[in-house]
């Protein structure tokens, strides 16, 4: 009888009269930077990256025409061979569009340099090593570079197997790769 009271008593939450009531996500599924309290204000402490929303300022499923509101015109369009859609390439940055929206964003070093590198509209720099400060470890450690995960998606950044340097970074849908 004990049992069955404790198994009652524990879905008594999903049995609620109140159609007000919405799940709440588990606050470990979604890491947040940590926050200190001081004078009743939020003060960040860390310069940690717990989404990533944006790269060179262009969203994952940004419609086509939002990037065009948002880039312009692009210097070139190209065919993508592995994912069968076009590839919008900007001075800062290249994305492929699928089906009308943004699928991917890539970034490389020579944009990276020349335009800055945004992830979230906060800066990075790959080349001074402040990604583990930002990102903390990889979530995977590939023969090509680093992949980070923040829920679906993804980032990686491609290292160069001879130097270690960075080739580039690739904002994408981790469930669509």
């Amino acid at each position: 009888m004990n049992v069955i009271l404790l198994l009652l008593g524990l879905l008594s939450s999903y049995f609620s009269a109140s159609p007000q009531q919405e799940p709440v996500a588990a606050a470990w599924l979604y890491p947040q930077p940590p926050v200190v309290q001081s004078f009743g204000h939020s003060v960040n402490t860390s310069s940690y990256i717990g989404s990533f929303n944006s790269l060179a300022g262009v969203s994952l499923y940004m419609p086509l025409e939002e990037l065009l509101q948002v880039k312009g015109s692009p210097l070139e369009v190209t065919p993508d061979p592995w994912q069968g859609c076009q590839e919008y390439h900007y001075a800062d940055m290249s994305a492929g569009i699928c089906e009308g929206a943004v699928l991917y964003v890539h970034v490389t070093p020579t944009e990276a340099r020349q335009y800055g590198l945004y992830l979230n509209d906060q800066r990075i720099e790959p080349h001074k090593n402040n990604l583990v400060e930002m990102l903390g470890t990889p979530d995977f450690v590939a023969e090509d570079g680093d992949v980070y995960m923040r829920g679906s998606t993804a980032l990686k950044i491609y290292r160069n197997s001879q130097t270690g340097e960075w080739d580039g970074i690739d904002l994408f849908d981790g469930n669509s790769s």
